[in-house]
């Protein structure tokens, strides 16, 4: 049979999805979620088997839904088996949220139809401990106005080669179309009954929905966003980034660690 997991993990101890080539006799600095995931599976199930994820994120990034798919021929492992076997020999810091018995024609990355991705900026007078993995804390008051003012040109399909990263693969298309962009202010709902909120203490997050996303595309747009969010810029320079194509005008990359996968869509997912 075939099964699918929702995965939910935090990067900083990994160097991303995908496996590393390793020079021989030579041990990876870190380890990556793939062959990690590889392992507890291949030991669960007692035979090596290989996982395929919707998508590779990279050194540090987090997720809440990585989707990963891979093949079980006994049928003594149901889904409750898997995810409760899977997180007991999984680290702490990823865990499988979900397990599903999916069609045979089912694949993680070529039937995924859209994918959600929010980065994280954390605000407030101080960068709050409970947060570090998975916010990027910046002492400045944010204008959310004007990054919503310019996330919005993102709608739509564009030719996004400037926010991509170096050593992406040459031929291949920068086009790609963003369904949802967006920029909000959220409350800190991650401790409820405390007095977070009114001392201060906020989350600008960049929502982003799209088809498909090129190599640190996320970060370079939020980078971008931040310079603009305190005012060292013009809203008006993300159309212009776009039009003009100058990798020069993208602001900085922001950090992996404020970036994560929230969601992938299939077909039957509403």
């Amino acid at each position: 049979m075939k099964y699918a997991i929702r995965l939910s993990y935090l990067g900083k101890n990994y160097c991303g999805w995908q496996k590393q080539k390793v020079a021989e006799g030579k041990a990876p600095l870190l380890p990556s979620i793939q062959e990690t995931v590889e392992k507890a599976v291949s030991t669960l199930i007692d035979t090596e088997t290989k996982v395929v994820g919707s998508g590779r994120t990279d050194a540090g990034v987090n997720a809440l839904g990585q989707v990963v798919h891979f093949w079980c021929n006994q049928e003594k492992f149901t889904t409750e088996i898997i995810k409760r076997g899977l997180n007991s020999l999984l680290p702490q810091d990823i865990r499988v949220m979900n397990a599903f018995a999916v069609d045979e024609k089912f694949h993680a990355q070529t039937s995924a139809k859209k994918k959600q991705y929010s980065y994280y900026f954390q605000q407030g007078p101080c960068a709050l401990p409970h947060l570090m993995d998975t916010t990027w804390w910046i002492q400045k008051k944010l204008n959310v106005e004007a990054m919503q003012a310019a996330v919005s040109v993102l709608r739509g399909e564009h030719n996004f080669k400037p926010f991509q990263a170096s050593g992406a693969p040459p031929k291949m298309s920068t086009i790609r179309s963003l369904l949802e962009a967006e920029v909000t202010t959220e409350p800190m709902h991650h401790f409820p009954g405390q007095d977070l909120n009114e001392a201060g203490f906020y989350i600008v997050r960049v929502r982003l929905v799209g088809t498909g996303f090129l190599k640190q595309m996320v970060r370079g747009i939020a980078g971008t966003l931040l310079h603009i969010g305190e005012e060292r810029r013009p809203a008006s320079d993300m159309a212009d980034i776009l039009a003009t194509q100058d990798r020069k005008k993208v602001g900085p990359t922001a950090p992996a660690k404020g970036l994560t996968l929230d969601r992938v869509w299939y077909s039957l997912d509403d």
